[in-house]
């Protein structure tokens, strides 16, 4: 038996550990180098946009008080992960009703995502209805619908001039404290807080425990707006813009025109002054909204302007009624209180001298509000005046400039009510007469043209007018306005002579003859 003897393999070397100094210096450099270019960024990023470390909403002391340029430099690629977890809690959050958890959250995705204007116009709405439907009371649904406004405002702070999200703000103030069911204490929360109040804030601006429970004042006490709110920021270009309209950069540029506000600022005015902004953004400077369409952007200040005089229209009702003692339930609608005090003779008593000045002051205001929606709607339909937009706003219009007539009446009415006879008394008559035949003609039209069928014209309508009308032409506007009244009459008399029960558009005429009502009803009192 033999055997194989192998060569010998030749013996390697040991390994020897190589040395971590080396890697550890170059991580520490790393460090340093990253922090110093953190800085600087930093530094140039607050030198653009003006803010310093330190000023509220700027601290790096947590998350949640950490600028989102910041928050990018620091996470990096963690940002998205980090987001997609926010999301999924937040929601979660909602659900289990943990508001506290919620709102911290929604705050770091507005901070992680501040380029994204979905994902902020998803938290505005989110706040200001899924989130504040779910407090108890209206008081705690009224906070937690200003700090959706916040939140906007947030954004707006680092990316000013935005049409979407200012466009998100208008419509918190439109749509949300101005129309919403609970409407009634909203408005009257945003009048009385846009005037000088003390703070109802438990905790400073910059402690952790801070949630807004009030509105910054917006006014002084003569009811003009604070300078801060006017102070403008972007200069105009030197060659004229279209409309010669331009974005200041002030807060509250588009309601200097309308000061003082002598019963603070209405939620509509609000509304306005920043659907105006976006108008302009529009307009002006290109911009598109993300979600709605040039057309809708351009159309909403005149809207604001509508609603806003209405409401002025409604608060002089109310203060018109408290000044006679009249009672009336606060949840009566606005057509309610056209003809409880529609039959106040000239020389009646005044209960309240103050609420009577007030009435007067809200006519007044609700009169201007209407002419100057015209112009707004006017201008809109210049640029947009194809199919049913035309239609309908032009029936806006109509219907606006029978109520300022009826507004402006009822403030010359009233003036003249607590005068003595005389002179000046009588100018004031004179002024309202004409103001009331004015609306009785134009609520006429508005009944005529849009709520009366068309045999019921046929067979009203003066001889050798209707031949002229053509399945476009409205025959109505072709006659002198003096006759609409008497023609309104006979259609009425036609109607509950061939319609028993009246006809398709019995319920739509009910409103426009409330206010033709009050106005004949104030005519006869001043014959």
């Amino acid at each position: 038996m033999s055997t194989t003897l192998e060569s010998p393999r030749p013996t390697q070397p040991p390994v020897r550990p190589r040395s971590r100094m080396g890697v550890t210096v170059v991580l520490i450099v790393a460090l340093l180098v990253t922090g110093a270019l953190q800085h600087y960024a930093l530094m140039r990023h607050d030198k653009i946009t003006g803010k310093q470390r330190g000023q509220a909403g700027v601290t790096g002391s947590a998350l949640s008080g950490m600028d989102s340029f910041a928050l990018a430099l620091l996470l990096g690629g963690l940002r998205g992960p980090l987001v997609m977890i926010l999301w999924t809690s937040s929601e979660s959050a909602k659900q289990e009703r943990d508001l506290e958890g919620v709102n911290t959250q929604i705050e770091w995705i507005r901070l992680l995502q501040p380029e994204f204007d979905t994902v902020h116009v998803f938290q505005i709405w989110n706040k200001a209805y899924n989130i504040s439907v779910q407090m108890a009371n209206l008081a705690n649904k009224y906070t937690t619908i200003l700090d959706a406004l916040d939140y906007a405002h947030n954004v707006l702070n680092e990316r000013p001039n935005n049409l979407t999200i200012t466009s998100s703000v208008a419509g918190i103030y439109f749509d949300k404290l101005g129309n919403s069911t609970e409407k009634n204490y909203y408005r009257q929360r945003v009048r009385d807080e846009s005037r000088p109040h003390k703070t109802l804030q438990r905790v400073g601006r910059n402690e952790a425990a801070w949630t807004r429970v009030a509105l910054d004042p917006m006014l002084d006490d003569a009811g003009n707006i604070l300078p801060k709110y006017l102070k403008a920021t972007r200069a105009k270009p030197v060659a004229p813009t279209k409309n010669d309209e331009w974005n200041d950069g002030s807060e509250l540029q588009y309601l200097a025109a309308y000061q003082p506000f002598a019963q603070g600022i209405s939620p509509f005015a609000l509304a306005y002054n920043y659907y105006k902004q976006a108008q302009v953004m529009q307009t002006v400077e290109g911009q598109r909204h993300i979600q709605s369409s040039d057309m809708v952007v351009d159309s909403r200040p005149a809207l604001a302007l509508k609603n806003w005089s209405e409401e002025e229209w409604e608060r002089g009702r109310r203060f018109e009624l408290t000044a006679f003692n009249v009672n009336v339930p606060m949840a009566a609608d606005r057509t309610e209180l056209e003809l409880p005090a529609s039959r106040m003779a000239l020389g009646s008593a005044v209960n309240d001298a103050k609420a009577l000045e007030s009435a007067i002051q809200a006519y007044e205001s609700g009169s201007k509000l209407t002419a100057d929606a015209i112009t707004e709607y006017e201008r809109h339909l210049r640029g947009y005046s194809s199919g049913p937009n035309e239609s309908t706003y032009s029936s806006h219009i109509i219907g606006l400039r029978a109520q300022g007539f009826l507004c402006a009446g009822d403030a010359a009415y009233l003036r003249a009510l607590r005068l003595p006879a005389g002179t000046e008394r009588d100018a004031f008559v004179v002024t309202s007469r004409e103001n009331y035949k004015r609306a009785v003609e134009q609520y006429a039209l508005i009944t005529l043209k849009y709520y009366t069928d068309d045999v019921v014209i046929r067979a009203t309508f003066p001889p050798g007018y209707y031949k002229v009308a053509t399945a476009t032409d409205q025959p109505i506007e072709k006659l002198p306005p003096d006759l609409y009244p008497q023609i309104l009459v006979n259609s009425l008399t036609y109607i509950r002579a061939h319609a028993k029960g009246g006809d398709s558009y019995t319920e739509d005429r009910e409103e426009y003859l409330r206010y033709t009502q009050r106005a004949s009803d104030r005519l006869q009192n001043l014959n």
